[in-house]
């Protein structure tokens, strides 16, 4: 890591002498569980070989790169920039990805999940007064499935796309736009990591519900994280003595149960495709993340009630 130049580098050595130096052009990532990045070569983006992993405080080797050799030559293409940006006009040739640097819009903004808004923005500079929202997409306006498919769009693994990047637009069917790399009946294969829409989907609760969608556990307008009791709340919603379905488990000394559906039904697990090697060759790491399958965990369940236990 390098400060040179009035900017921030990662540059590789061969036998002590600078082989590789390129810039940190791009930050991909809140910085709440890591940071990855991205430098510009003309008008292509590719991705540096170092990330940043915050559970272990320290630097890892980006995904996708080997462990024994540094490479900066991982190509960033439109679709990673659809989820981890708002827009970018690009030009696709021969399998090459070249953006109009100009036009990248970093960030997720309010247009990704509501829409175009110039037209909104226009008609409420004009008419001050008026507090209903005009020519904006809103939930209430979106049917369960189309509510669905603009977190799909992002959250639900690696697509294949059959239009172009940035070509959804939120209210539309995202079938139309790009296809799910799965069968979509299966969820026994699916990792933790980025496919929080085909867990869910195949969830009994979900299956079992008309309009349960990820608005009804989310508040995506609100900082919401490591809140397990706010999460649970929201299945009481559902599951509390007016239901026929509620939690077995009974209730022991100092220990409320609907403090934390979260951790017994839907736990922090290790990812099979993410895995980090950080600057300590001695330790490496699973991304963890929370499973967004629904469903009973025996073990789990177990350890975590000994652990409240013991504490107790």
């Amino acid at each position: 890591m390098e400060q040179k130049n009035g900017g921030s580098f990662q540059t590789s050595h061969i036998n002590g002498q600078p082989f590789q130096s390129e810039p940190f052009n791009v930050v991909i990532g809140s910085g709440r569980k890591g940071q990855t990045y991205l430098y510009w070569k003309d008008d292509q983006l590719f991705q540096l070989p170092i990330s940043y992993f915050v559970p272990t405080k320290s630097w890892c080797i980006s995904p996708g790169y080997p462990l024994t050799i540094v490479r900066f030559d991982r190509v960033i293409v439109g679709r990673c920039i659809e989820c981890h940006g708002s827009r970018a006009e690009i030009d696709e040739i021969n399998n090459t990805t070249y953006f109009n640097k100009n036009s990248v819009v970093l960030g997720v903004n309010c247009e990704r999940c509501h829409g175009p808004a110039a037209k909104h923005v226009q008609f409420h500079k004009l008419n001050k007064v008026e507090k209903t929202a005009q020519f904006i997409a809103t939930k209430n306006q979106f049917s369960r499935q189309q509510s669905l498919d603009v977190c799909a769009l992002c959250h639900s693994g690696i697509r294949q796309n059959t239009k172009p990047p940035f070509s959804f637009v939120a209210g539309e069917k995202l079938a139309d736009y790009s296809l799910p790399n799965y069968n979509e009946d299966s969820s026994g294969f699916l990792d933790v990591h980025g496919n929080q829409h085909g867990l869910l989907a195949a969830s009994k609760c979900f299956k079992k519900s008309l309009t349960m969608n990820c608005s009804s556990c989310h508040n995506v307008h609100k900082e919401e994280v490591n809140a397990p009791k706010l999460f649970s709340s929201r299945c009481i919603t559902c599951h509390n003595n007016n239901s026929h379905i509620t939690c077995t488990l009974k209730e022991t000394k100092n220990i409320t149960l609907s403090d934390n559906c979260i951790d017994c039904h839907m736990p922090v697990l290790a990812s099979k495709n993410i895995f980090l090697q950080t600057n300590d060759s001695t330790k490496s790491s699973a991304d963890y993340v929370r499973t967004h399958l629904v469903s009973i965990y025996p073990e789990i369940t177990k350890k975590i009630l000994e652990k409240k236990a013991v504490k107790q």
